[in-house]
């Protein structure tokens, strides 16, 4: 478990970089859907340096809480394309999906000329934003968060906005948007390496969708070359495409490397036992599938069939339905 450890000693080293004293930079950008009228994605949010430190030491706190939950609760897992576990940490390398890599390279440098103008409406229909502290050795954590941690008072119009200062025991004028960070994290990424502790909102921002897809077509292209499939593989790659759970499966599926371990008999048996609405056979000792890729129960039926979905406990006889699997932890 390499990247585990790896993962472990990454984020002792963030806890010192965070702790070390040092002057943190802190940069802010927030993700809003290009229109006609605005042709930028990427808006900077300029701040003064209070907030800036605040918004670091926030990234501390929750930092922190991270860790202990990867220490206490063994919550730290290799990231597949299948679903998380509620709870879990997934970790995954930036060099081993090059998509990613790209989609980080997009985040604005810390020059980025965009400034946000104090437009409400364009907080207002943000998608996330990203915050990346700077630190006095060069290295840079980037901190990601979906809209929902990102709130904005909408101001009425003909209403008087004030906010109270507790330095001076007074209302204060405000001419501009209020907004509230809620300091929470869904993922970060850090010496490429890249934490998801929310998965939903990584799926969401990012383009592992786009990557989910290709991985899935390039497990189908290995059922083809291993079993036969029938004249209309290629349409039932791209009905699998489509369905996002099930191009996960199929994609976390031949990441495990399962599909070098099917045994056609026991893949033909198995098909026949749960009454699957498919046909499958073996002909000169291997399996070919008849699938109807229009019909949705029978793509659903040959993923279930083709990514151990089946499984049954060798302790209790009894049998699950295993959406979800990973590979088992060492014991002590």
């Amino acid at each position: 478990m390499a990247l585990i450890d790896d993962a472990f000693a990454a984020l002792a080293d963030i806890r010192v970089a965070l702790g070390a004293g040092d002057r943190i930079g802190c940069h802010v950008f927030f993700f809003s859907r290009h229109t006609r009228e605005r042709p930028h994605d990427w808006y900077k949010l300029a701040m003064e340096g209070a907030v800036a430190d605040q918004l670091a030491s926030a990234s501390r706190h929750s930092l922190a809480k991270l860790e202990g939950r990867a220490a206490d609760d063994q919550a730290l897992s290799e990231f597949d394309f299948d679903a998380m576990v509620e709870g879990s940490i997934g970790v995954l390398k930036v060099a081993e999906v090059p998509a990613i890599a790209e989609w980080l390279d997009e985040v604005p440098q810390d020059d980025w000329p965009v400034r946000f103008d104090g437009d409400e409406r364009l907080l207002d229909q943000a998608r996330f934003y990203a915050t990346r502290l700077n630190f006095a050795d060069g290295r840079r954590l980037t901190l990601f968060r979906g809209s929902r941690g990102l709130t904005v008072t909408l101001r009425k119009k003909g209403a008087v906005a004030a906010a109270f200062s507790r330095d001076r025991n007074e209302m204060v004028a405000i001419d501009g948007a209020v907004v509230s960070f809620d300091g929470l994290i869904d993922f970060f990424a850090w010496e490429g390496l890249v934490f998801i502790a929310n998965f939903r909102t990584f799926e969401s921002v990012t383009n592992i969708r786009d990557v989910t897809v290709r991985k899935s077509g390039e497990a189908m292209d290995a059922l083809a070359l291993k079993f036969g499939l029938g004249p209309n593989s290629d349409e039932l790659k791209a009905e699998i495409g489509k369905r996002t759970m099930l191009a996960k499966r199929l994609a976390a599926a031949h990441r495990y490397g399962l599909i070098n371990d099917i045994d056609p008999q026991k893949l033909v048996d198995r098909a026949a036992q749960k009454r699957l609405r498919l046909r499958c056979r073996i002909e000169e000792g291997n399996a070919h599938f008849e699938v109807d890729h229009t019909n949705r129960g029978q793509v659903e039926d040959f993923v279930d069939l083709l990514t151990d979905l089946f499984l049954q406990s060798p302790v209790t006889g009894r049998e699950w339905e295993a959406v979800v699997k990973r590979t088992p932890k060492p014991r002590q």
